[in-house]
C-alpha cells in the first residue's frame, strides 16, 4: 500500500514539475506599444490598428500583447518611436524625414493613406470656389501654410487663424471668424453628422501627398522583424474586416473602449454617424487601390512631392532622400493571410 500510495504521489510530484516547466518554457506574449498621432480616441485607424485585431484576437493568434498610446502630433508619436517607448505607430511623412534628418532611423512600413484625406471647407454660399480665392482671406487649420505657399501664395497675402481642432474650428467658420477651414476627414464626417451643410474645395497638392503611415524604427525593425511583421498582418487583416463591414467594426472599437461611444443619441443614430466618419475615412485611404492588390504599398511620387513641399516652406532641409523614409520589406508579412477568410468572417459577424 505504501509503495503505492509512494508511486502515486511521485507521479503527481513528476506532473506538477512539467507542468511547471512547460510553463516556464511557453513563449509569453510579445508586448508592444502601438503610438498614435492624435490626442483623442475615435473612429477611425484606431479601428483596424488597434480594436479589430485586438478583439478578434488577430494579435494573440501572433503571440502579441499590444497595448496603445495616444499623442498631441505626427512628431510626438515619431519622437516616440525613435526612442523605443513605442514599437510601432502613426506619424506623418514629414514627421519621419525630420527625424532622419537630425540622425534617426524612422522607416514607414504600410502606407496607411493613399490620400492624405485633407480637406478645405467653406459654407454653401462662400465666394471661394478654388484654393487662390483664399487670397486677402482668413483661414484656419491643418496645412494651410504648406497648401497656400505651394501655389505662390505667401503668408502676408492672408490671414491664417489658430481654431484649434474639432467643434471650435467648426464654430470659427459658422460663425464667420474665417473664411474656410483645412481639415481632415474625420473631423469633416463629425461636422456632417451634426446636419451642418458644407462645400469642399478642392486643394489639388493633398493628392500628391504622403498621408499618415505606420512606422517603425529600422534598429527594432531589424532586431524583431518577426514582430513587426505579425504586428502590420495582424492590423491588415483588420483594416480588410472594417472595409467589409464598417458597423461590426464601429461596434467593435465601443467593445474596446466603452467612454468613447457617443451619449445622447440613440444606437442606431450613433452606429451611423461612426459608420459615415469611417466611410469618409476609407475614401480617402483606399483611393484608387487596386481591387484585390497587396495593401499598404508605397506611392514614391507622393514621397517625393512632400519632401518637395516641405523644403520649400523651410522645415525640410533635404539632406535625406524620399526613399530612405519608407520600406517594402514587410509588404509580403503584412498581406500574408486569407484574405476571404477575413472578408467571410466581417459579413458574418454579430455582436
Amino acid at each position: 500500500m505504501l509503495n503505492s500510495l509512494s508511486r502515486t504521489a511521485c507521479a503527481f510530484m513528476l506532473a506538477a514539475a512539467c507542468a511547471a516547466e512547460a510553463g516556464v518554457n511557453a513563449a509569453s506574449p510579445q508586448k508592444m506599444t502601438l503610438v498614435q498621432m492624435h490626442p483623442i480616441m475615435g473612429v477611425g485607424e484606431e479601428v483596424f490598428l488597434y480594436a479589430v485585431p485586438k478583439h478578434l484576437g488577430y494579435f494573440a493568434a501572433e503571440g502579441l500583447d499590444v497595448g496603445i498610446q495616444n499623442t498631441q502630433t505626427g512628431m510626438v508619436s515619431a519622437q516616440l518611436l525613435q526612442s523605443g517607448n513605442a514599437q510601432v505607430g502613426t506619424t506623418a511623412g514629414d514627421a519621419i524625414l525630420a527625424v532622419r534628418e537630425r540622425g534617426g532611423d524612422l522607416v514607414s512600413i504600410f502606407n496607411l493613406k493613399r490620400n492624405p484625406g485633407t480637406f478645405m471647407i467653406v459654407l454653401p454660399d462662400s465666394p471661394i470656389q478654388k484654393l487662390t480665392d483664399l487670397k486677402g482671406k482668413t483661414g484656419g487649420g491643418l496645412a494651410l501654410k504648406e497648401n497656400l505657399t505651394q501655389i505662390g501664395i505667401t503668408p502676408d497675402q492672408y490671414t491664417a487663424i489658430a481654431t484649434g481642432a474639432g467643434p471650435s474650428a467648426i464654430a470659427a467658420l459658422k460663425s464667420g471668424k474665417i473664411d474656410a477651414l483645412v481639415l481632415w476627414d474625420a473631423m469633416l464626417a463629425a461636422a456632417e453628422n451634426t446636419g451642418m451643410t458644407l462645400r469642399i474645395v478642392h486643394i489639388p497638392l493633398q493628392d500628391d501627398m504622403v498621408g499618415t503611415t505606420l512606422a517603425t524604427s529600422t534598429a527594432f525593425a531589424d532586431a524583431h522583424p518577426k514582430e513587426v511583421g505579425s504586428y502590420c498582418r495582424a492590423m491588415t487583416k483588420g483594416l480588410v474586416f472594417t472595409m467589409t463591414n464598417k458597423a461590426a467594426a464601429v461596434r467593435i472599437l465601443w467593445d474596446e473602449f466603452p467612454n468613447i461611444k457617443p451619449v445622447g443619441l440613440d444606437d442606431a443614430k450613433a452606429l451611423a454617424n461612426g459608420v459615415h466618419v469611417m466611410d469618409r475615412f476609407l475614401e480617402m485611404a483606399l483611393q484608387d487601390q487596386p481591387a484585390n492588390a497587396p495593401l499598404g504599398s508605397f506611392i514614391p511620387s507622393h514621397w517625393d512631392n512632400t519632401l518637395t513641399a516641405f523644403k520649400t516652406i523651410g522645415t525640410l532641409k533635404g539632406t535625406e532622400p524620399a526613399s530612405a523614409a519608407y520600406s517594402t520589406k514587410f509588404l509580403t508579412a503584412c498581406n500574408d493571410f486569407d484574405r476571404a477568410a477575413v472578408v467571410a468572417q466581417a459579413k458574418s459577424w454579430k455582436q
